[in-house]
């Protein structure tokens, strides 16, 4: 298991969680401690579970595009970043803030899911090339989603509550960071 590339590609995943919870934090006023907790564990599980499904997934493609996947992983990830670039530059309007409130449980749901579509194709990417280092047994599959999810948990958490203090950061350079860092690590599985 390659840790460094794990770490990088847990880091580049958490992107997405990260940002929304660094958001969620400038807007929240009550009860931050446990809707903190409750989207950072959030998060981090659809981080962890999604690139286990897709792992499955990928795993079962894997006798069928063994001849082009690294193809497949470089189309994959260049997508994904370049997803993620156009999505950090597109002007979105802001929503009004006013009367946030903490996250119901459909709506932690909606978010970790949405946080996390692209750690499925990761997943499948794991599982198609030699991304994140060999997957030698379940055990070592299960580390490295453990890692993305915490890595992502921790991320949230962090983000959520420095956002009072960070709010002048811009959020597209740090997502526009993380859509190279996909493409970076497409074009490296593809070598």
């Amino acid at each position: 298991m390659n840790i460094a590339e794990l770490l990088i590609i847990a880091l580049a995943l958490a992107v997405d969680a990260t940002v929304y919870s660094f958001s969620y934090g400038l807007i929240l006023k009550q009860k931050r401690l446990s809707s903190s907790l409750w989207l950072a564990l959030t998060v981090g599980i659809f981080q962890a579970g999604m690139p286990l499904l897709g792992y499955l997934f990928g795993n079962e493609l894997k006798s069928y595009v063994e001849g082009f996947a690294p193809l497949l992983v470089l189309l994959v990830f260049c997508i994904l970043g370049a997803y993620i670039i156009y999505e950090a530059w597109s002007d979105d309007a802001e929503e009004d803030a006013s009367h946030a409130t903490p996250l119901a449980f459909w709506a932690l749901m909606l978010v970790g899911v949405a946080t996390a579509i692209d750690a499925l194709a990761v997943g499948a990417g794991m599982a198609l090339g030699d991304i994140g280092g060999k997957v030698c047994s379940v055990c070592s599959l299960l580390v490295q989603v453990s890692i993305i999810g915490g890595v992502t948990f921790v991320c949230s958490l962090a983000a959520f509550h420095s956002a009072r203090v960070l709010h002048h950061l811009p959020t597209r350079w740090l997502e526009t960071t993380a859509g190279l860092l996909l493409i970076g690590l497409g074009v490296h599985a593809s070598l």
